[in-house]
């Protein structure tokens, strides 16, 4: 299995211990991007295993249908891989050991 999304190729990421705030910057000189709350738990969700189901993880966490949060889920990850901050994930060929 892959995540759907992956740090751009000179991200730089740390994740405090409780998943409540990403640290995330081009390296090495910056700037440091801060994801909390709802952006953090994008970020973790959509860099996390299994590709499969991540937005839905993240409208359950709030509580909320899939259907009412794509659109801003999907404009947050765009606005992050316009930074080059966050790139789709490489898809696994059929058969490759996950």
């Amino acid at each position: 299995m892959t995540a759907a999304y992956r740090p751009g190729p000179d991200a730089g990421v740390t994740v405090s211990d409780d998943g409540q705030c990403v640290y995330v910057a081009h390296l090495p000189g910056g700037p440091i991007v801060v994801l909390e709350g709802a952006a953090a738990l994008i970020w973790v969700e959509a860099t996390t295993e299994p590709a499969t189901g991540w937005v839905a993880r993240v409208a359950e966490a709030f509580g909320q249908s899939e259907e009412v949060i794509a659109a801003d889920v999907a404009a947050f990850v765009a606005d992050l891989g316009a930074r080059d901050l966050l790139v789709t994930a490489p898809t696994e060929a059929p058969g490759t050991p996950g």
